[in-house]
């Protein structure tokens, strides 16, 4: 029969098992942040169609996102959600913040726009910048997170 740890040794395991686990996150991924930024610029892109193929475009995105999101859970064994640490959610919150309105350009692109090229080449720009945006802020939530939880990597 086995012994019980102490409380000591059960919350040194646990310790241990934290540090491996934000050694991990910490050392982030760009497969991750190229898919990220990739999903969310289509996400963005389509908001330049006519519906329903807006909305499906977003659909198909935030399944996207589930996947990439269970692939990364898979790979480090445990699910961040980019909400935790305290300063590492506000970069998340912040980049929410950034794809609204770029989405709101997109389907006010689709009605205001004059020409197929017209609607075309504004949405590739749509993209461009959402996809340079959500680069940009899914490295910086990377460094945010290592600064926070004493991680260098």
């Amino acid at each position: 029969m086995t012994e019980d740890p102490t409380p000591a040794e059960a919350l040194a395991a646990i310790q241990r098992s934290q540090q491996d686990i934000q050694r991990k996150v910490a050392a982030g991924s760009w497969r991750y942040d190229i898919g990220y930024s990739a999903i969310c610029a289509m996400m963005v892109g389509t908001q330049a169609l006519d519906l329903p193929l807006n909305t499906l475009g977003v659909a198909v995105g935030v399944l996207l996102l589930t996947v990439l999101f269970r692939r990364e859970a898979n790979r480090l064994g445990v699910s961040i959600t980019g909400m935790s640490p305290r300063r590492a959610r506000w970069v998340a919150i912040g980049l929410g913040m950034v794809l609204i309105p770029l989405m709101v350009l997109a389907i006010l692109l689709n009605h205001f726009a004059t020409s197929g090229v017209m609607l075309a080449l504004g949405a590739a720009a749509l993209m461009a910048v959402a996809f340079v945006f959500c680069l940009i802020g899914s490295r910086l939530w990377l460094r945010v997170y290592r600064r926070e939880t004493g991680v260098d990597q």
